[in-house]
């Protein structure tokens, strides 16, 4: 009868001890960090950014595995993980988007050695020598052959598109920055696609015209179409593969 009436007691001493156990057990297991499993090279600053874990989040916020300084990367951008087929890069509803060697991702996309990965406007070359194709094959420059420009109608100052992308806003970060308090931190991206030249508008407050007319979303655009950032209005020229500036606008 004793025993029935202790039992509560036993039984919690019992699991206060198991708990007990297991976290010294956890203590004494860890193990400091390793060798990086991958290595993220700023391109532009040649900062190194450790990818010690099998699954790594990037972006601006505190908790994210890899802190981002541009202010174009989202808080939670993207995660970067390792799987049984190898690499991958995933996306997690940011605001400017993941790319991938020039490339906009959708989902997860995976990713080899030597792939330049750009989050918030600033390329990061993917190292891990272990990830390499299969083929043996270097990494593919998407859209570098294809250029265009931006020419601004008040300046005559002409922004060069040499890499199929070029970002617009009035953040120190974007390709072309106009100093407009009406004009967004991201407010527009020009970029070649595999439908053509596109404008989309990254949910501007004073939204983006082409033409004359306000887009809602992507449009596409040709050579000599005007569109406006704004009161802000730039030519667009495409010069197609060939990179003449007489090619095309």
């Amino acid at each position: 009868m004793k025993l029935v009436l202790y039992l509560p007691q036993i039984i919690l001493s019992l699991v206060a001890i198991f708990i007990i156990a297991r976290c010294f057990i956890s203590l004494f297991s860890m193990r400091p960090a390793g060798k990086p499993k991958a290595v993220l090279i700023n391109k532009d600053s040649g900062k190194k950014l450790a990818i010690s874990t099998y699954e790594t989040s990037l972006g601006r916020a505190k908790n994210c595995d890899i802190l981002l300084a541009s202010t174009l990367a989202s808080r939670s951008h993207a995660v970067i993980s390792r799987r049984k087929k190898g690499w991958f890069i995933t996306d997690t509803d940011s605001k400017t988007g993941t790319f991938v060697n020039g490339e906009q991702t959708e989902g997860s996309v995976r990713i080899y050695h030597g792939d330049v990965i750009t989050i918030g406007g600033v390329d990061y070359t993917f190292i891990a020598p272990h990830a390499g194709r299969e083929d043996g094959a270097p990494p593919p420059v998407l859209n570098s052959g294809v250029s265009g420009g931006l020419v601004n109608l008040a300046t005559n100052y002409e922004y060069a598109i040499e890499n199929g992308r070029i970002t617009i806003g009035r953040n120190e970060n974007c390709d072309v920055v106009i100093e407009d308090r009406m004009v967004s931190r991201l407010h527009a991206v020009v970029q070649y696609t595999d439908e053509g030249w596109v404008v989309t508008d990254n949910d501007s407050r004073a939204g983006v015209g082409v033409n004359g007319y306000r887009i809602h979303g992507s449009e596409p655009i040709s050579g000599g179409d005007k569109i406006m950032i704004n009161t802000h209005i730039f030519v667009f020229k495409d010069y197609g593969e060939t990179g003449r500036r007489d090619a095309r606008g």
